[in-house]
């Protein structure tokens, strides 16, 4: 399963400057990141087309395009199925999701994002699945996500006959 963090602090203290820098930091190190931002305001304007799949019930509605976004129907629960090293979650004070740190200020930026970054150092793990009871690295995100959700689901084995 991925790190999970959490960066909380009131607003503009420096949560989404501390997380871009430590992403790009990570990224630099080959880490898979995701990001998850807690808002108060809603991305789907009334009327829009991915507003009206979803007053239609759709669960999930995927807006294509060069950079593709996907929305679901938030169970946060999922986060610990994405098939990345790290999970960085902006905002959510109130859930214990992962380890969470503290911003208060702009002038914390740097040391939050130091934080940031020694926290995923510390927490990624080799992913791998065993096959005829060989290791094999599991590197791309489908099976990184099969590995993810067998690990959620407590399942040690699947044999396909």
């Amino acid at each position: 399963m991925p790190c999970i963090i959490q960066v909380i602090g009131k607003k503009d203290s420096g949560k989404t400057t501390s997380i871009e820098k430590a992403v790009k930091r990570l990224k630099e190190k080959n880490y898979s990141i995701a990001v998850v931002k807690h808002s108060h305001h809603e991305i789907d304007l009334q009327g829009k087309d991915t507003y009206k799949f979803w007053n239609a019930g759709a669960d999930i509605v995927i807006f294509n395009d060069s950079k593709c976004v996907a929305f679901y129907r938030c169970n946060l629960d999922l986060i610990f199925l994405l098939p990345v090293d790290v999970v960085i979650i902006e905002g959510y004070k109130e859930l214990n999701l992962g380890k969470k740190i503290e911003i208060n200020s702009p002038s914390e930026i740097d040391v939050v994002s130091e934080k940031i970054i020694k926290e995923a150092e510390g927490c990624k793990e080799e992913r791998y699945i065993l096959l005829d009871g060989k290791k094999v690295a599991c590197n791309d995100s489908l099976t990184s996500l099969l590995y993810n959700l067998m690990k959620f689901l407590n399942i040690r084995e699947i044999k396909i006959g």
